[in-house]
């Protein structure tokens, strides 16, 4: 019996739009995707059954948002919503005006900065966005690939003094992509993670298990991880589709970079059901409607 995913609408905080003939992508990008348009992102979120969705800024596109603007408005302002990317040059009106576009926060480019392994790199972006951003009530979202900076990350984020969002599970792993042995648990960074967590100011997103686990589609092994970030802060945890599932993270070179790489082929649903199954439905509507609400509509600006 299929399980109903959606009883109470749900949310998708983590997806993308790629089309290159109405916006070309950046000269200096990281990545070069296929295309991945609106109308493909239309049928993917009625298949799922998903309702509201954000709209997270390609770093492809670099920090010109006038593709994100284009597509909130193409996928429905009144279900749509936005996290955008933003550079030094970015103008205080030029940040008003992505208000307008449902932009509730901004994603942290540190390819831009060659930050993302750099814990102090890291340190000197967080700090200077967060002041960008401070007084308008958004949050940043950021994304780094090396666990053992979270332990000098963790008091940094405490004393920003805005709600800071990390993707992908923080790119943590599950049992299939540690050492044979190593305690889910015990790895780098999770303790961390946790202790951001109950804070309040910190969120995670439950999205691309395939950064974390090999065993797709049901990716078994994540149960204990994904326990252990929920049961840290219910309240603190969203769900994302990563659609349209760009590779795996990376730091590649300029030739590697503007080269088309394509997606990866990724169950959606099966995923989905595994999460239905692990948790509770109080934990459900948290992960599913409640927490993107309050992050993306009740959040003062």
């Amino acid at each position: 019996m299929e399980i109903e995913l959606f009883p109470n609408g749900g949310w998708d905080t983590h997806h993308h739009i790629f089309e290159t003939h109405i916006f070309p992508y950046s000269p200096s990008r990281h990545l070069t995707p296929p295309q991945a348009t609106i109308e493909d992102y239309k049928i993917f979120k009625q298949s799922i059954g998903i309702t509201n969705s954000v709209l997270t800024h390609g770093l492809s596109y670099g920090n010109d948002c006038a593709s994100l603007k284009y597509f909130v408005e193409a996928l429905g302002r009144d279900r749509t919503w936005a996290c955008a990317v933003i550079d030094e040059q970015t103008t205080d009106n030029e940040i008003s005006s992505l208000v307008a576009s449902g932009v509730r926060g901004i994603r942290l480019n540190l390819y831009e900065y060659d930050a993302m392994i750099d814990i102090d790199k890291q340190i000197q972006v967080l700090k200077l966005y967060a002041e960008r951003v401070r007084n308008r009530g958004w949050f940043l979202e950021f994304l780094q690939i090396n666990q053992a900076n979270w332990a000098p990350l963790s008091p940094v984020i405490q004393m920003l003094r805005v709600q800071v969002i990390t993707d992908h599970h923080a790119l943590l792993k599950a049992a299939s992509m540690l050492p044979a042995g190593d305690d889910v648990l015990a790895q780098p960074g999770l303790a961390d993670i946790v202790s951001l967590l109950r804070t309040g100011n910190f969120w995670i997103k439950l999205s691309a298990p395939y950064r974390s686990s090999t065993l797709a589609p049901h990716y078994e092994d994540m149960e204990p991880l994904v326990l252990a970030l929920v049961e840290a802060n219910p309240r603190r945890v969203l769900w994302g589709s990563d659609w349209p599932h760009t590779p795996n993270m990376k730091v590649r070179s300029k030739e590697e970079a503007l080269k088309e790489t394509p997606f990866q082929n990724i169950d959606d649903r099966t995923w989905l059901t595994s999460l239905r199954m692990w948790l509770t439905e109080e934990q459900w509507n948290f992960l599913m409607v409640k927490n993107p609400e309050e992050l993306y509509i009740s959040n003062p600006l």
